[in-house]
C-alpha cells in the first residue's frame, strides 16, 4: 500500500511544498485549519500530513490528544516565518511514535 503525502497550511508553505513538486496540498486559514486536518485524518490513503507549527499548536486540546495518540498518519509540523516553537516535537521524536521504538538508541 502507497501511502501520500499532504501539505495543510498557510499560502506560503502550501505554494512551497508545490513548488518542490508535490501535489497534494490545501491551503487554509486559521479558521478552517482544524476542520481540514479532520478530513485529511479521516483519508487512509495520507501517511504523512505536513503542516504549520503555529496552526497545529491552536487546535482543540481533544485533537491534540488523539494526534499524540496515533501512530498513522504522522504528522509532521512544520516552523513558519516567526520560527519554531517548543511544543513541536522533533522528527526523531515523531519517527519513534510512528514504530514503537528509537532507531537511534544503540
Amino acid at each position: 500500500m502507497k501511502s501520500k503525502i499532504v501539505v495543510i497550511g498557510d499560502a506560503p508553505l502550501v505554494l512551497g511544498f508545490k513548488l518542490a513538486g508535490l501535489e497534494e496540498a490545501i491551503n487554509v486559514s486559521d479558521e478552517n485549519f482544524q476542520e481540514e486536518l479532520e478530513k485529511v485524518l479521516k483519508k487512509p490513503e495520507y501517511g504523512i500530513i505536513i503542516t504549520n507549527e503555529r496552526m497545529l499548536n491552536n487546535i482543540d486540546w481533544r485533537l491534540k490528544k488523539k494526534l499524540d495518540n496515533i501512530a498513522y498518519p504522522v504528522v509532521v509540523p512544520i516552523p513558519d516565518r516567526a520560527g519554531g516553537s517548543r511544543e513541536g516535537d522533533e522528527i526523531r521524536n515523531l519517527i519513534k511514535r510512528a514504530l514503537g521504538f528509537d532507531l537511534s538508541a544503540k
